[in-house]
């Protein structure tokens, strides 16, 4: 039979498809995990609840849990399962990834090439009645070749992991797996060399190197393991010449503490013993010819919501294994999941990390242990009482890291913890470059932190770096023990601020988008030095110099609340020893950033910049202090005045500008024209912005200019072609949510607001909906009120649709705020519709209760279900 399966090409069916009753001997029920099987009926419990299985999935299960000691070939599989068939092999792959869904990826290991293993352990597995696993192989005196546990334990989520290391340790004889402390490279070395153990004559041996201190002591150590007799004179060569003859795999455990010493014997062993394959784990690599780097990153996490998701990341998995070994009522679930994914989130994945924080699960909770990781070095200890020093506290393995580097190292290290999230290079030799350390110090202090797995290099052009936010709370904690705190964190601000000032000057020369995906990557630090240049009194001018320069980029990135907020704080710190340039650039962003709201602080702010910039001679600031403040006047009302701000940006322009740089001013007078019902004369100027955008490939000022286009159909009553320009946009926002962050806010409301001027009131009704949440967070809801307004009457609410206007009405009386010219439109016609369905009493009850209402709350009143 196994000879005619070698031709899998062909679909063979010599005898019936049917499914055996069960291929398996097992009988009583097995119970692993939160999963039973039932051999006797046939079926899968889990947690308690039947779940479906298909025939040839369970006689799949039932195989592979009888023959769990050991690796089980795709042949023989086949021929338990489908008997007297002939199948192709995709039939059984079909079928193991069925079984992964229901018991998680890490039940079920693929040894490539060769066949399946089930690695999950079944409760009581050493007592009950499986046949006992085949004899390993043995020497001529009978001992089992290796040195490994007859059981191992479970490996969460290194599925993919193990294969690929498999496959490098096949086809290179020197691999060192490297990765931060904690991060899972032991457990993965162990189960590679439990793997081949059996494939290898003289089998897997593992020698633990972090208990020895001494390095002289590292080939005697070895030796003892392989049970190698050394001479008194030249050991490595000794002990090399012992292997030269043996095929085996040796582990050497944790190297990082011993580099010079395993680097030579590794090296000894390469070139005298050609079949004995040396696996290497260490915080850093060995550095020596023949060496392959297998580079361990931390335990994956969930990339969609729910359990389904969770369950298949590895560090979810881990957690609930460890937490139901701590508490066996402990079950992950729709309460609980979000909180576990958020703890396996901020410890990065880390393995070591993640089994201390589910061992204080019975003690704290999930809850309580998630609002207590601010505190992880405290509260995540308690390892087991076998496990090696440093892995019984997540500090005493951060300690044990940061004691192998070198002086220099630890200062750049704890320096570097001011970054939070990514940093570039030059912003990390400007914050780490001090107190005779100099820039190109920094450079190769930061390589050696990579090679070490203290820092994470990101792959890109150029590199990012960071520090696992575990090691980050360990760097911070060491800079405050240095007395080096504010020093660095001031450095950190000014390293930010001359980021940001490079933005700037790359205004309208990169495209808007490119430069947005650039500079967000920053925007994690910029908090932090906001945070910390705002509570820091002899920080006041830096702190202004750089909200002032990050400024432009919380709209683009769908952040206005917060960088209204922050831009705030910092204008409230504007004082006589300002210099008047910081304070320039801070007052001419904020109109821009505050708007709709365009009240007389707005309006102060614009004049003042502009009386700055013309005061210095700063043609540049002086045009785009102009085109702001025209902006400003034109939506509050003051229309001539705008006309003559506009007119004065125009005469400075100059020919050696980027044609870029001339947006501003079109945009003011697009927007002027529109304000003074000349929405047609407009449309030249948008045209223009759009060919400019075109013509430099940037795609998300071309979005913005067709929203202008749109919005001038609109204005015209073109509501066809609004319409139809507004779904081409949405698409667009729908198929690049990159484009679409900060855009869709406007693209939704248009569409929403058009199809009621086309009696399209469900299709409105959709738009509506899907622009709620988008709109709420880019902080513009009061554009919604009116047409929501609308959408409400037009669906039969009419008593809400008086609240909902009710909310604009008192929002738009403050003097900060004003219609636009369709707004106000639109207001009048339905507070005249609204007067003839409603009696006058009862109408102004209604606005007066929408008065009351938050903006959100109005908006859903137009978007339930009418009748609810």
């Amino acid at each position: 039979m196994s000879g005619a399966r070698a031709d899998c090409g062909r679909l063979v069916v010599p005898g019936t498809t049917e499914p055996r009753t069960d291929p398996s001997t097992v009988s009583a029920p097995i119970t692993f995990e939160h999963f039973k099987l039932l051999p006797a009926s046939r079926q899968l419990l889990v947690d308690g609840r039947q779940v479906a299985i298909g025939a040839r999935a369970f006689d799949v299960l039932s195989a592979l849990i009888e023959r769990r000691e050991r690796l089980v070939t795709k042949a023989e599989l086949l021929d338990l399962v489908w008997p007297d068939v002939v199948v192709e092999e995709n039939n059984l792959q079909v079928q193991i990834s069925a079984l992964r869904k229901l018991l998680g990826p890490q039940a079920i290991a693929t040894i490539p090439g060769r066949g399946y293993q089930f690695t999950a352990v079944p409760d009581g597995a050493a007592s009950d009645k499986a046949p006992p696993a085949s004899p390993r192989p043995a020497d001529t005196r009978g001992a089992a070749l290796t040195n490994l546990p007859t059981e191992m334990p479970p490996l969460y989520g290194r599925v993919e992991e193990l294969e690929a290391l498999r496959a490098l340790v096949e086809t290179n004889r020197l691999v060192t797996v490297v990765g931060a402390g904690g991060i899972g490279k032991t457990a993965l070395a162990e189960a590679l060399a439990d793997r081949l153990r059996g494939s290898l004559e003289d089998g897997a041996w593992f020698v633990e190197l972090a208990p020895v201190t001494d390095a002289a002591l590292v080939v005697t150590t070895v030796a003892n393991v392989l049970q190698v007799t050394l001479g008194a004179h030249d050991p490595v060569g000794k002990l090399a010449s012992a292997l030269e003859a043996k095929r085996m795999i040796l582990v050497l455990d944790n190297c990082e503490h011993l580099l010079d010493v395993v680097a030579e014997l590794a090296t000894a062993l390469h070139r005298q013993a050609p079949n004995v394959r040396v696996l290497a784990t260490s915080q850093e690599p060995l550095k020596v010819g023949g060496e392959s780097v297998y580079r361990l990153g931390s335990l994956t996490l969930p990339t969609k919501a729910g359990i389904e998701s969770a369950r298949q990341a590895g560090a979810i998995a881990l957690f609930e294994a460890r937490a139901r070994a701590s508490q066996p009522q402990f079950a992950l679930d729709e309460r609980n999941v979000e909180a576990v994914v958020d703890i396996c989130r901020r410890l990065d994945g880390i393995a070591l990390a993640i089994e201390f924080a589910a061992a204080r699960v019975p003690l704290l909770g999930v809850d309580g242990l998630r609002e207590r990781l601010d505190e992880r070095f405290r509260v995540l200890t308690g390892g087991s009482r076998l496990a090696l020093r440093r892995h019984q506290t997540l500090r005493a393995a951060l300690e044990w890291s940061h004691g192998l580097l070198t002086g220099e190292e630890q200062v750049v290290f704890r320096r570097l913890g001011a970054f939070v999230g990514t940093f570039g290079l030059e912003s990390a030799q400007r914050v780490a470059a001090a107190a005779g350390i100099d820039e190109w110090a920094v450079i190769d202090r930061l390589g050696a932190l990579v090679d070490k797995s203290l820092v994470v290099a990101e792959p890109g052009e150029p590199p990012r770096y960071r520090l696992l936010e575990t090691s980050r709370a360990f760097a911070l904690e060491m800079l405050e023990r240095a007395g080096e705190t504010d020093a660095v964190m001031r450095r950190h601000a000014e390293a930010l601020l001359v980021v940001f000032e490079q933005s700037r000057s790359e205004e309208f020369v990169l495209p808007l988008q490119a430069r947005l995906d650039c500079y967000q990557r920053d925007l994690d630090n910029v908090r932090a030095a906001l945070d910390w240049t705002g509570a820091t009194p002899d920080a006041v001018e830096l702190h202004i110099a750089l909200a002032g320069a990050v400024a432009w980029i919380w709209t683009e990135a769908a952040l206005r609340p917060e960088g209204v907020r922050r831009t705030e704080l910092a204008l409230a710190r504007i004082g006589l020893g300002t210099p008047p340039h910081l304070e320039a650039m801070l007052s001419r962003s904020w109109p821009a950033l505050a708007f709709p709201k365009t009240g007389v602080q707005e309006m102060e702010r614009g004049a003042r910049a502009v009386a700055i910039h013309r005061a210095s001679g700063d043609r540049r600031g002086l045009f785009a202090a102009l085109c702001v403040l025209a902006l400003t006047q034109t939506y509050r009302g003051l229309l001539d005045q705008a006309q003559h701000a506009l007119d004065e940006a125009d005469a400075l322009i100059a020919a050696d500008w980027p044609p870029a740089a001339r947006v501003p001013l079109l945009k003011g007078r697009f927007m002027l024209l529109q304000r003074q019902g000349r929405s047609e004369a407009g449309v030249p100027f948008a045209e223009e912005i759009l060919r400019i955008a075109i013509g430099m490939a940037d795609h998300r000022l071309e979005a913005k200019a067709l929203i202008w286009l749109e919005q001038g159909a609109a204005a015209r009553g073109r509501f066809r072609e609004s319409v139809a320009d507004g779904v081409a946009l949405d698409r667009r926002m729908r198929e690049d949510r990159a484009l679409a962050r900060g855009l869709d806010c406007f693209v939704r409301p248009n569409l929403c607001l058009s199809l009621m001027q086309l009696g399209q009131v469900d299709e409105a009704l959709e738009f509506a909906r899907r622009a709620f949440p988008v709109v709420v967070q880019g902080g513009r809801t009061i554009d919604l009120l009116d047409p929501y307004a609308l959408l409400a009457f037009k669906r039969g609410l009419v008593d809400d649709a008086a609240r909902i206007l009710g909310r604009a009405e008192e929002v738009y009386s403050a003097d900060s705020f004003r219609r636009e010219v369709v707004e106000q439109k639109l207001r009048d016609n339905l507070l005249s519709d609204l007067r003839i369905a409603l009696p006058a009493i009862s109408l102004a009850r209604l606005m007066e209760e929408g008065k009351a209402l938050a903006d959100d709350e109005a908006l859903r009143l137009a978007l339930r279900d009418a009748g609810s």
